[in-house]
Parts: structure tokens; C-alpha cells; sequence
């Protein structure tokens, strides 16, 4: 119901542990590391939907990282039309194999978002808990607070479950929604590659979806490239 970002903090979460990793090796040491990416795809792929009707999406970040596993950010996109910017905070860390991220995400639209039937573009707030465990993860995507803002405001009570699989370059991730309107949900499964550590490529595919979701007729494969920079 949303066009929001899939926040990417895989390189944001592996810095976090390595600093972690530093802090416990001289604890007397705060470390703090800032860290961006910039970066283009072919469309701005979102749950297992091209939001840009096949156009394509710039996007950057910009992060801030502990050693005590705290970390905030800002993340910018180009949408159809106008633009995104998400503001995020959260506490990441690791012990052996298991890792945890827990983050708090504000969907921010100034002049393009969510176009609901009563006319009124939509911001909104996420609550994200993500486990990992020896290439296995999995996340829930809470809704809270509200869609939109002021008078026109409606509960958020959308929530958006993955599970996922990643070895080497390959990985594979089963995305699905569990939405507050009935009979809107779907579900779908990506396949990705990493080409480098700059260029990936996703295969999307929708595999299961409600009566009056807008995903139902939807028989079309999506394909998705991606390069980005980190720095």
C-alpha cells in the first residue's frame, strides 16, 4: 500500500560489528563511523513492485554508525514524480554467527508518495526487527502510528514478513504482507546475484496474492539491476 524503501543496511550492519568488535578489544575507545552510498537501478523495486512503472531510481544514504551498535541515517530517492527521503534509527550487533538489528524508519514524501483513493499522498512509520543465524534471516516490518499526517490521518496497521536464505553471491528471499484491508495481500519471492560488491542483479516473482490485491493479475517476472557505491 506504500512506497517505501527497502532499507539496505547490510554493509551498515557489518561496520557496526567490526567497531563493536574494536570496542570490546579497547573498551576505554569510542568508535564512530560515517559511511554513504550512492547509487542507480532500473526501477525503484520495492516488495516485490516496480514503483516507477519502469523508470529508473536514483538513491544515496547517509549513515551513522557506533561502536556501541547504535546507528541513525538518511536514506534519498527519486519516485514517479517527486521524490523520498527515510529517516532511521536503530541498534544492530552480533554474537558469533547470530546477528540483530532492531530500527525505527520515518517514510517521508514531500511532494510524491502513496496516492490513496481519497487523494491524499501518505507518509508513514516502521518499527523493523531483523534476525540473522549462519546465512539465514528473517524480519518483520511493523506499522505504526499513522499513514499520512494531521486531520487526514489513518492507523497504520500493515505489517510485511521476509525470510531469506544467502551463500556467497546467491540469494534467495520470500516477502510477504499481512495488511489491515482485506483481501489485499500477496506474497513474492526474489532471486538475486552479486555480480561485485557494486552490481547486483534481482529476479522477482509474485507467487500468491489476495482477490482484490493489486498485485492479482501480475503475471510478469520483474528484473531488477542495481549499482551502488559505498563510501
Amino acid at each position: 500500500m506504500k512506497h517505501v524503501s527497502g532499507i539496505k543496511k547490510t554493509v551498515l550492519a557489518a561496520s557496526v560489528a567490526a567497531t563493536m568488535a574494536a570496542g570490546l578489544a579497547a573498551p576505554s575507545i569510542a568508535v564512530a563511523e560515517v559511511s554513504g552510498t550512492v547509487g542507480v537501478s532500473n526501477m525503484y523495486f520495492w516488495r516485490g513492485q516496480d514503483l516507477t512503472e519502469g523508470n529508473a531510481q536514483v538513491f544515496g544514504s547517509l549513515d551513522y554508525a557506533h561502536s556501541t551498535g547504535l546507528y541513525a541515517g538518511i536514506w534519498g530517492s527519486s519516485e514517479l514524480g517527486g521524490t523520498e527521503y527515510d529517516l532511521y534509527a536503530g541498534y544492530a550487533g552480533s554474537l558469533g554467527d547470530f546477528s540483530y538489528d532492531i530500527a525505527y524508519v520515518d517514510y517521508n514524501y514531500p511532494n510524491s508518495g502513496e496516492y490513496t483513493d481519497d487523494g491524499e499522498y501518505r507518509d508513514l512509520q516502521e518499527v523493523i526487527l531483523s534476525l540473522g543465524y549462519a546465512g539465514f534471516s528473517a524480519a518483520g516490518y511493523f506499522g505504526v502510528g499513522d499513514y499520512g499526517r494531521g486531520d487526514d490521518s489513518v492507523d497504520n496497521e500493515d505489517n510485511y514478513y521476509t525470510v531469506g536464505y544467502a551463500y556467497d553471491k546467491y540469494g534467495i528471499t520470500v516477502g510477504t504482507w499481512d495488511r489491515d484491508a482485506d483481501d489485499t495481500n500477496y506474497t513474492h519471492v526474489d532471486l538475486s546475484y552479486a555480480l561485485t560488491d557494486e552490481l547486483g542483479f534481482t529476479v522477482s516473482k509474485v507467487v500468491d496474492s489476495d482477490d482484490l490485491s493489486e498485485m492479482e493479475d501480475n503475471d510478469d517476472a520483474l528484473f531488477v539491476v542495481t549499482y551502488a557505491l559505498s563510501f
